[in-house]
């Protein structure tokens, strides 16, 4: 049993902030880990910011499942209502700016080394390219769906503005 004066080892406190390896679990089982998680809780979430959350939360405290792509996990929290108002505010701020970032005409984005033994990296464009920067942002769908709309209609009436001068 894991109490507040019971250090964590490096390994461990990994464990509670990015998840276990397999080949390697941090705690003898699941029991210890949950008793370490509630023992060093305040203490690993005060680290958190910007909607993350460690891994012993998703383990233990969260109320939906993480998601398989790491990189909408800030989404999930968005869209379960878990985040704080800070949180909303910095995420929308970020979300918002990737996403006009990514309407920019020529817009490009680097998807690293697409081929094993590649020496330069691989740079894609046009929708391909705003929708990977849009998942590895974590923009949630719902914002990306009334952005875009929004978007639409603004473009509509500039068109129109222009054709009527």
């Amino acid at each position: 049993m894991f109490f507040n004066w019971h250090p964590l080892d490096h390994v461990q406190e990994l464990s509670l902030r990015y998840g276990d390896l397999a080949e390697r679990p941090a705690f003898a089982g699941e029991q210890e880990r949950k008793a370490a998680w509630f023992a060093h809780r305040d203490r690993l979430l005060q680290h958190c910011s910007g909607g993350m959350r460690p891994a012993g939360w998703w383990s233990f405290e969260s109320p939906v499942p993480r998601p398989r792509d790491r990189d909408y996990a800030q989404a999930a929290l968005y869209e379960a209502e878990l985040l704080t108002e800070r949180e909303i505010s910095e995420l929308m701020s970020r979300w918002r700016r990737d996403f006009e970032r990514a309407q920019d005409p020529g817009f490009t984005y680097c998807v690293g080394f697409a081929k094993p033994g590649n020496t330069t990296a691989t740079w894609i464009q046009g929708d391909a390219a705003r929708k990977a920067l849009y998942q590895w942002s974590g923009i949630p769908k719902a914002l990306l769906r009334k952005w875009t709309a929004e978007r639409r209609r603004r473009d509509k009436t500039i068109r129109k503005l222009e054709t009527a001068a």
